[in-house]
């Protein structure tokens, strides 16, 4: 069985009202499952990947992501399963969408989630495609530098349930997108 070993979260701030987020998880794949699913190909592999996607989904669903005061829903658009070098380390990709409504000024998005502990370590990156965050409300330690942030998470991190990103954009950027 995979077991998870490192995880990265891309998020792509769009004014033009989506935030692209993807999702990659690496394995330890000892058994080489992905490997050998992805060296036959076909219908179990075709599968595995559509179960993965649905997994994402109904996690997804599970949590509760408001922007600027509005719920809004994140939509799973694809999952990918790949090997990285070695058939014993695998990973799995999600590409997600998120939709919202920018707006000139203070940007609020915030996430409710169930608390948990972090079983591996991971790292989330936030990109601004014009403006400036603000704060981030996160586990683990976070950086900011104009329309970049750094979020990374150590595995035993108490995950409280809950994360928020503030950013600005300027009257120019809206405009532009």
């Amino acid at each position: 069985m995979a077991v998870p070993v490192y995880g990265e979260g891309f998020f792509h701030v769009s004014l033009s009202g989506v935030i692209w987020y993807t999702i990659v998880f690496d394995y330890s794949d000892v058994e080489r499952e992905y490997w050998g699913l992805l060296r036959e190909g076909g219908v179990r592999l075709e599968s595995e990947v559509e179960r993965l996607r649905f997994e994402m989904q109904r996690l997804m669903d599970e949590e509760r992501i408001v922007i600027n005061g509005v719920d809004v829903r994140a939509r799973v658009l694809s999952a990918f399963i790949e090997v990285r070098g070695v058939p014993v380390r695998s990973s799995a990709v999600f590409f997600i969408v998120i939709p919202f409504r920018p707006r000139v000024g203070v940007n609020v998005y915030e996430n409710f989630y169930g608390p948990a502990v972090a079983d591996y370590d991971y790292t989330v990156y936030w990109v601004l495609e014009c403006g400036v965050f603000k704060s981030v409300d996160s586990p683990g330690s976070v950086s900011i530098n104009g329309n970049f942030a750094v979020i990374r998470v150590k595995k035993g991190t108490r995950v409280p349930g809950y994360e928020s990103v503030v950013f600005e954009v300027p009257g120019g950027c809206l405009s532009r997108s």
